[in-house]
């Protein structure tokens, strides 16, 4: 652009198109160095700040403003129903455990009294205290026989300490993110004498059977005709770390990997198999090897590799790859897609974890070609939008005006979501190009319009699929449970503790989803008095609402 500009001729500039067309190719070159001044003034004075530092002085110090940060890239004020708030009555909705009846003394009231019923006045409470229990158990003696009899202990005793006493203090450890520390001393102040050791013990018990119930609310969940997904950072024994979240309207699931790429998401998608995830060569990975202009020659050995052992883990490959295409070792961008292709023809072919047909999320390369349909969040998108800072009057102008069409675009998808028709489907597409056309005098917005324009068939396939959502923001509420986490815990020290805090994190957020108390359900699973099991509950539900209503798109 700044060519362009630099050649501009004045003198040939004969008529309004043309000097319109070179106004245009100013001001976004002005706008440019805008940005780009900008940006050397923030890294100038973060070098000052260093050199600072490095003298043993300090940088310039961090003032928050007292208005709202210029760098927001919320799209709330567009998206936000607004509601007119109004106060309404809850008693209907409180559950009564006592009931007290107050009644007056007959004898102070006139003859002729007529009673008119009762006057509800509901008190809520909470029984919270200290219940230890000793257990007499009566011993006897028989000389004649020389043998001790000792009372077995009733059904109430469910150890030193009681199965309430651990459902409390996993609900307040996983589900509230009280520390052990806080939670040790809580338990002491109340009269509870318990080691640290002893709290740990109890946040571990039965791992494999909790760790187990997520990989099963994984496969519940992936029964449904779609999911949503994202990632947030994690720390694992001081190490980064990730969460990748699937969740739906009806689960939620979480799992803490070293990382984030495609291998990682198809790990997590697999339940984090111990031995890693598996390797196998078909027709998809035959299809995705040419996807990825993987060349010829390796297609060969691979296949040659594949006859001998059809189902092949990363690890034995490692080892396989040493004595067949050693040379993939230079080359790790070629690997990489290479196991890509691999493990993707293993994922399409298990029934264990079904492969969702239809994934919500954002623009991530990790998560291309993991369904058959993608679906774009559109508020991410507009987050590109949202990040451009015109310095020119006119770029602004044009931009806040886009933004409205963009929304008022947004609207009509929703109204399509409530009342699908092929009629509104075919409007909405001729909608979509008049939208989003780059004809704008601001290059950097045409160049963003474009990106839209190329993700057009992921955006709209909500047309397709009217009851697939056109947000991800059922897994970037869900991420934050383990931001929190992250926020009061910083990180988990071992792997179990980290595989139960995934478990306990996806048990306790889809009792959430589904209105069930998670500490009664963590409860009765300790007493073995469960009536239902959260993934099966979870399966009956994908069902009852996307079979029985024709829903599907495998319908």
């Amino acid at each position: 652009m700044s060519q362009s500009v630099l050649e501009i001729n004045p003198s040939e500039l004969n008529d309004v198109e043309s000097l319109r067309a070179a106004l245009n190719q100013a001001l976004n070159f002005i706008n440019t160095i805008c940005e780009q001044n900008q940006q050397l003034l923030k890294e100038v004075q973060e070098l000052k700040d260093e050199i600072n530092r490095l003298k043993g002085e300090k940088g310039k110090p961090k003032i928050l403003g007292c208005t709202r940060k210029t760098s927001d890239i919320s799209s709330e004020r567009y998206t936000k129903e607004k509601k007119k708030w109004e106060k309404k009555s809850k008693k209907q909705f409180i559950k009564i455990d006592n009931k007290v009846d107050c009644p007056l003394e007959k004898e102070k009231l006139p003859p002729d009294s007529i009673f008119k019923g009762y006057d509800k006045v509901i008190s809520q409470d909470i029984v919270f205290k200290r219940n230890n229990t000793e257990y007499r158990v009566e011993i006897w003696y028989s000389p004649s026989q020389k043998k001790t009899y000792r009372c077995p202990l009733p059904e109430t005793y469910t150890g030193y300490f009681g199965n309430n006493l651990k459902a409390f203090c996993i609900t307040m450890h996983y589900a509230m993110d009280v520390t052990r520390n806080k939670l040790l001393s809580l338990l002491r102040s109340m009269g509870i004498e318990m080691s640290d050791g002893s709290l740990q013990n109890i946040l571990t018990e039965n791992s494999d059977a909790w760790v187990e119930e997520k990989n099963d609310l994984l496969k519940a969940g992936m029964q449904g005709p779609y999911i949503q997904t994202d990632t947030t950072g994690a720390r694992v024994k001081g190490q980064n770390h990730w969460t990748h979240v699937f969740t739906s309207e009806f689960f939620s699931v979480f799992s803490t990997l070293p990382g984030k790429s495609r291998l990682n998401v198809l790990s997590a998608l697999q339940g984090q198999p111990q031995a890693g995830i598996n390797l196998k060569y078909n027709l998809t990975t035959a299809s995705l090897l040419k996807h990825f202009n993987i060349p010829g020659e390796y297609r060969i050995v691979l296949e040659h590799i594949f006859k001998q052992n059809p189902i092949i883990t990363i690890k034995e490959f490692e080892l396989i790859k040493r004595d067949y295409i050693e040379e993939l070792r230079g080359k790790p961008t070629l690997y990489k897609r290479v196991l890509d292709s691999l493990a993707l023809g293993y994922y399409f072919d298990q029934t264990d974890y079904p492969a969702p047909d239809i994934l919500v999320r954002d623009n991530a390369g990790e998560y291309e070609l993991l369904a058959k349909y993608p679906m774009l969040c559109w508020i991410h998108d507009a987050r590109y939008y949202n990040k451009l800072t015109p310095f020119v009057l006119s770029h602004r102008l044009e931009l806040e005006t886009f933004k409205q069409k963009y929304w008022g675009f947004y609207e009509l998808l929703k109204k399509y979501k409530q009342h699908p028709s092929d009629y509104l489907k075919s409007f909405i597409k001729a909608e979509f190009d008049r939208t989003f056309n780059p004809n704008t005098s601001y290059f950097n917005l045409n160049k963003e319009i474009k990106r839209t324009l190329s993700n057009k068939k992921s955006l709209l396939t909500v047309l397709d699929y009217p009851f697939v959502p056109l947000h991800n923001n059922a897994s970037e509420l869900a991420a934050r449970r383990q931001v929190r986490k992250r926020d009061i815990c910083l990180h988990t020290m071992t792997d179990l503790g980290t595989k139960l805090q995934d478990a306990f994190m996806s048990i306790i957020h889809t009792c959430f989803l589904s209105g069930i108390n998670a500490h009664e359900y963590i409860l009765n699973k300790l007493n073995n008095s469960s009536d239902f099991y959260l993934p099966d509950l979870v399966n009956d539900r994908i069902k009852s609402k996307y079979l029985t209503q024709e829903l599907s798109i495998n319908q």
